[in-house]
């Protein structure tokens, strides 16, 4: 396994080409996300520290899914597509790999529910609740670099809809806004609203 460091905007690799290995995050945030023709921008997910990417393709052999982009200085651990193989000898390894990719069907299903069936305002308070491991500070407010087109990327919609959401959010007193920073004030609101949609 060997290290590498990522400057905040590096592109790590591009959706389409063929998997290098296995990165894994030791420090910093990544987002992974799709383009369209248009250069029309959703993102997936973002990982923090911790969190691994480009499981899928080490399976199926097929090419990245999506991109992969560092948010911020970053440092990543890589493992070649042959040296991960060597380690899928190991069932152990093997079931850890399932559960992961499985967690992460679950997810994309979730998103597809949400971009269905739920208003803006339940996606964000969805989004606000569940805050990727590792991208949310202890003090409960929403990472600086998670900003309101992050956000929209995330969710399918403008930076303007997400805007009135917030907006909206903050004259319920659901949530507080400091710059770019949010803090959740009403955790069970949030919840309640994604109950009724």
């Amino acid at each position: 396994m060997r290290e590498t460091v990522c400057a905040r905007g590096d592109v790590i690799f591009l959706e389409g080409e063929p998997c290098p290995g296995l990165f894994i995050i030791r420090s910093g945030r990544v987002k992974l996300y799709r383009s369209s023709p248009d250069g029309d921008e959703h993102i997936v997910r973002v990982l923090g520290s911790g969190g691994c990417f480009e499981c899928a393709p080490l399976f199926d052999g097929g090419p990245n899914p999506v991109s992969a982009q560092a948010m911020e200085d970053t440092t990543l651990a890589f493992l070649p597509v042959h040296a991960f193989q060597a380690v899928l000898a190991d069932a152990a390894v093997v079931t850890h790999f399932v559960k992961i990719l499985a967690s992460r069907l679950r997810g994309l299903l979730g998103q597809v529910e949400d971009m269905s069936f739920r208003t803006v305002k339940a996606r964000l308070a969805r989004l606000l609740l569940e805050m990727p491991p590792g991208c949310e500070p202890e003090d409960g407010s929403s990472p600086a670099m998670l900003n309101q087109q992050h956000w929209a990327c995330m969710l399918g919609c403008t930076r303007q809809r997400i805007n009135a959401a917030l907006s909206e959010f903050t004259r319920e007193g659901i949530i507080r806004k400091n710059g770019r920073r949010v803090q959740v004030l009403k955790p069970a609101e949030l919840r309640r609203l994604l109950n009724l949609s």
